[in-house]
């Protein structure tokens, strides 16, 4: 006999903040660029420049191939005049990559940033007089296994470079406590590892993806990384820095993610940005999320205004950076963090305001998705984000329709460890949380019955 589960309890079993709705026709029109201007800006005419507020250069790559990539971002570094007013000799310089979630899979390279850019970045860096040892990688790392098995620890140790996991206090004794300034919307200040208040000179060389809930995540979002996530985690959701999208699941994240992003950006303000967008994604970050689709839009960029060079990409990606809200893969909107540091006099979401150079430049003229995200066309269960974990995750799945449901998680000799969903579901998008509480570190199966559809998924929870 099937089931219903009281509402009360469903909404103990699922996250206070639902999946958004499933992808319309009308959200979708909206990837079509519909707002794309004509300005001279797109024509290689000769005027005047002083027009211009910010320079973003553009090129195109379809491969990663070490001695292209090279040869492209010093195309790009060429194009915005070189490096040499943001980097020089005796300078110490952070460089920030973007690994979000812990297990990258076939995607990895969708989801992260290459490692030959990193190469490139901190080999033109060395070249522009900074001592190999004084620059440091960083990252919020969810494991070591990504940072180790993926090229990032060869790139580093060939670099001469350092690297440090902004999870932790190494190599100081304590956290610092850095300021946010008068322009703060949420945050006064925030916890993090003090390299990031003793380098001279920030870098951030993030994916160029859309985000699920952010709207876009370029250079500027690449930023939430930045913090240790167990000082922003709550109990409502201790997967990932909740604090920063929901405060305590009360908040909407449409809201308050794009001001933690403006907080985060007040005190740690990037320096120079170089967005990997050879390889990456549309529909989310990362596959956690049911819209997400690998893309290759087979494109770098680089500027000294993050607000700016993340403007481009956004248009580049079909979402207009100018307005107040960006559009989100699932059809609803978020505030724009973009417009938000624009008014705030940050930097530039205008493209007219913007000089777009590098002989990539006329790819901003034909802007055109290069995938049109739909909702998932039958049952779907998602790999749980992070993966590995500790302790806890999120599970998504999706319904096309209502039925009686069954979602558990069994140790890897097939005992049942927890019945996560046992009743009738509605159809849609929908995510859950499991903690692994009181059990050893390990991998475990999550297994989803609906009618005649089964699934598993393997999760590694890793203490």
């Amino acid at each position: 006999m099937k089931k219903n589960i009281p509402p009360d309890h469903i909404d103990q079993l699922f996250s206070r903040r639902r999946f958004l709705g499933t992808l319309g026709t009308a959200s979708a029109g909206l990837l079509l660029a519909p707002y794309l201007k004509t300005s001279p800006l797109f024509a290689n005419m000769l005027f005047d420049r002083s027009a211009y507020l910010a320079q973003v250069a553009v090129t195109q790559s379809t491969t990663y191939d070490r001695t292209t990539i090279k040869q492209r971002v010093q195309h790009l570094f060429e194009s915005i005049g070189g490096i040499g007013d943001v980097v020089k000799a005796g300078d110490k310089v952070a460089i920030k990559i973007n690994l979000t979630g812990g297990g990258g899979g076939t995607m990895a390279y969708n989801m992260w940033t290459h490692p030959e850019v990193l190469r490139a970045v901190g080999e033109l860096i060395i070249d522009s007089g900074v001592n190999a040892n004084d620059i440091y990688i960083v990252e919020a790392l969810w494991n070591t296994t990504c940072y180790n098995n993926y090229g990032y620890s060869d790139v580093q140790k060939s670099l001469g470079a350092q690297m440090v996991d902004l999870n932790k206090k190494d190599p100081y004794t304590d956290f610092v406590s850095q300021d946010v300034g008068s322009n703060s919307f949420l945050y006064g200040s925030f916890t993090m590892n003090r390299i990031l208040s003793d380098v001279n000179v920030y870098v951030s060389i993030p994916k160029m993806k859309q985000h699920y809930e952010a709207g876009v995540t370029c250079s500027l979002k690449n930023q939430i990384g930045i913090v240790p996530m167990q000082s922003y985690t709550t109990p409502v959701n201790s997967g990932r820095r909740d604090a920063l999208h929901t405060k305590d699941g009360t908040v909407s994240s449409t809201t308050r993610l794009p001001r933690s992003i403006c907080d985060l950006n007040f005190a740690r303000p990037v320096h120079l940005a170089v967005i990997d967008g050879v390889k990456n994604a549309r529909g989310g970050e990362g596959t956690w999320n049911l819209t997400f689709q690998a893309c290759e839009d087979h494109v770098l960029l680089a500027g000294k205004n993050p607000v700016a060079t993340d403007s481009i990409a956004a248009h580049l990606m079909g979402n207009n950076p100018e307005a107040s809200k960006l559009q989100l893969p699932s059809g609803g909107q978020c505030d724009n963090y973009l417009d938000l540091l624009h008014q705030k006099g940050i930097g530039t979401n205008q493209i007219d305001e913007i000089e777009v150079v590098g002989d990539g430049a006329g790819l901003v003229t034909s802007v055109r998705p290069k995938n049109e995200i739909t909702k998932p066309n039958g049952f779907q269960l998602c790999q749980n984000f992070p993966n590995p974990f500790n302790p806890s995750t999120t599970i998504a799945f999706y319904l096309p329709q209502t039925k009686n449901v069954s979602i558990k998680v069994y140790s890897v000799t097939g005992q049942e460890i927890e019945i996560l969903v046992d009743g009738v579901v509605q159809a849609g998008q929908h995510r859950l949380h499991w903690t692994a509480s009181g059990l050893a570190s390990g991998v475990y199966i999550c297994k989803m019955q609906a009618g005649g559809f089964l699934d598993t998924k393997k999760m590694i929870y890793q203490k």
